[in-house]
């Protein structure tokens, strides 16, 4: 294993590709839905894994767990960044290498069936409370209530800098062995 060999993602509204293909373009990795074999590896090559979180589950980390050996995983969702949110989400998700949660955002208009109806179930008792008072709202809270109604996109440069920064540390060491 002499190098990261690609970015591999799941993804199903797009902020998790969008990722993927702006960390594409900056580190010149290729990056490739976790389902496309068309790309020939060796069995276990180092790649980075992006995954769309939804209930605390990474979508598409198992895949990409027995074809590859992610060595930094990153989960996707519309929840605003947080380190407590990422250590949560790696304990949940059984993830022992290098871990970053990238808040992506919301297109309800690419929600399908059960997704759709998950996540008007969240984003019922939000609204509601948004409707008692805003004032009684957490920054949190204010942040998803936005979300919520005006939908959005956060895949920023930004919010990738700590896991490059990483990259670069392990792709250094591996090429190095």
């Amino acid at each position: 294993m002499a190098e990261i060999k690609a970015i591999v993602y799941e993804s199903n509204t797009g902020f998790t590709k969008g990722y993927a293909e702006l960390l594409s373009s900056i580190i010149n990795v290729p990056a490739i839905p976790v389902i496309d074999n068309s790309m020939i590896f060796d069995k276990r090559e180092a790649v980075i894994f992006l995954g769309w979180v939804c209930a605390g589950k990474i979508n598409g980390l198992r895949m990409a767990m027995l074809k590859y050996n992610p060595m930094i995983i990153a989960g996707v969702g519309m929840t605003p960044m947080s380190d407590r949110y990422a250590f949560t989400l790696a304990q949940q998700n059984s993830i022992d290498v290098p871990f970053y949660y990238l808040q992506g955002g919301l297109h309800r208009e690419k929600l399908k069936g059960f997704y759709k109806m998950m996540f008007k179930l969240v984003a019922r008792p939000i609204l509601r409370k948004a409707e008692k008072g805003k004032s009684q709202l957490s920054e949190h809270e204010q942040q998803m209530v936005s979300l919520i109604k005006n939908g959005g996109s956060f895949v920023c440069r930004e919010n990738l800098e700590d896991l490059i920064k990483k990259y670069e540390e392990i792709d250094s060491m591996l090429r190095m062995s």
